[in-house]
């Protein structure tokens, strides 16, 4: 069938498929996605069950993701500038909060980097745990 993953990896679906995807992607709730693609709600949960289908739809939502956090990452770079600034600030109440906020940040980085750390340590034992077999 067409909206299969043919053996070369492309993904080949119908064209009513393909313009749907934009509004699934879009929207959380299924009953308005297939409302937005013009599609009832079961044809979009059939769809959805769709290997090729399903497969571009999270193709598509990967592409967003990796978007939306390097937007959030360019933001990030500007919110410490400006925290830097208000850290130099006259009022000693905007300094206080942008210092806490600072501090705020850099103990959850910790945190994150600690966490990350004992993930690597726990995969390394269990390759190792693995090999041993």
């Amino acid at each position: 069938m067409s909206h299969n993953v043919p053996s070369t990896g492309t993904i080949v679906l119908r064209p009513r498929q393909a313009a749907a995807l934009p509004y699934v992607a879009a929207e959380p709730n299924l009953t308005r996605a297939a409302q937005a693609a013009q599609v009832t709600r079961r044809t979009l949960t059939r769809w959805m069950n769709e290997p090729a289908f399903r497969a571009e739809l999270e193709r598509i939502w990967g592409n967003l993701s990796d978007f939306s956090l390097s937007q959030v990452e360019s933001l990030s770079l500007r919110a410490a500038h400006r925290i830097e600034q208000l850290i130099d600030s006259d009022d000693p109440n905007v300094a206080h909060r942008a210092s806490k906020t600072v501090l705020a940040m850099s103990m959850s980085i910790r945190d994150q980097r600690e966490t990350r750390r004992r993930m690597e340590t726990l995969e390394n034992a269990i390759t190792l745990i693995r090999q041993q077999r």
